[in-house]
Order: C-alpha cells, then structure tokens, then sequence
C-alpha cells in the first residue's frame, strides 16, 4: 500500500513539473536577443550587416566554450604531466629542485631591483 502511494505520490509530482514547464512562454527565432560581442579586426571596416554581425557573434561564442573547455584540458594535462614528473624524483632530488626554484626565483628579484636601481639613477640625471 505503501508502494502505491509513494509512486502516486512521483507521479503528482511528476505531472506538476511538466505543467509548470509547458506553461513557459516559448520565444521564436524573431524574439532572439540580440548577441554583444566585438568583431576581429578591422571587420567594422567590411559593412557587414546587423544579421552577419550578430551570426559572428554568435560563433565566436560557441568556439569560446570549446577553446576554453581545451585549454582548460590543456592546464589539467600540464599539471598531470608535472605530477608524473616528480614521482620519478627521489625525495633528496625534489628538496634539491625546490632550492635552485627558490635562488632562481632569488635572483630574479634582485635583478629586478638592480634595473629599478638603475631607472631611478636615471631619473636623478634629468
């Protein structure tokens, strides 16, 4: 008994949600808002259309999705490749790794205090 009302029950529910979708005002092709985009360079210079730069537009905005799920793949990829890197690493080599990062890292902020250094000794000769 138990069994029927919980189905009667998903059912009621069921036909609720489809009702209250079907009910939703459905916009044509007409009532499509307009898409905002830029156009590549120097396409403003063509005379296109208000109907080719909005179909621009929209291609441009389904590439972005794709370019953006690959290079998403791409950073994964990369951070899986690093990974599989280290593992080859003994625990020695990576503390060693770590401390030529860091006097790299070291060393290219004093290089970039030398060249601040040296712009505003030239400031002073003006």
């Amino acid at each position: 008994m138990t069994r029927v009302r919980c189905a009667l029950f998903v059912l009621g529910l069921a036909l609720l949600a489809v009702t209250s979708t079907s009910g939703q005002d459905k916009k044509g092709d007409k009532d499509d808002p307009k898409v905002k985009g830029t156009l590549p360079a120097h396409w403003k210079d063509l005379g296109l259309s208000d109907d080719q730069k909005q179909k621009v537009y929209k291609i441009q905005a389904n590439y972005k999705g794709k370019i953006d799920e690959l290079e998403k793949k791409i950073k994964d990829l990369k951070t899986e490749e690093h990974e599989e890197r280290m593992k080859v690493l003994t625990d020695d080599q990576k503390k060693k790794l770590r401390e030529i990062l860091l006097g790299e890292s070291k060393d290219k902020d004093k290089d970039k205090d030398k060249d601040k250094d040296k712009d505003k000794a030239k400031d002073k000769d003006k």
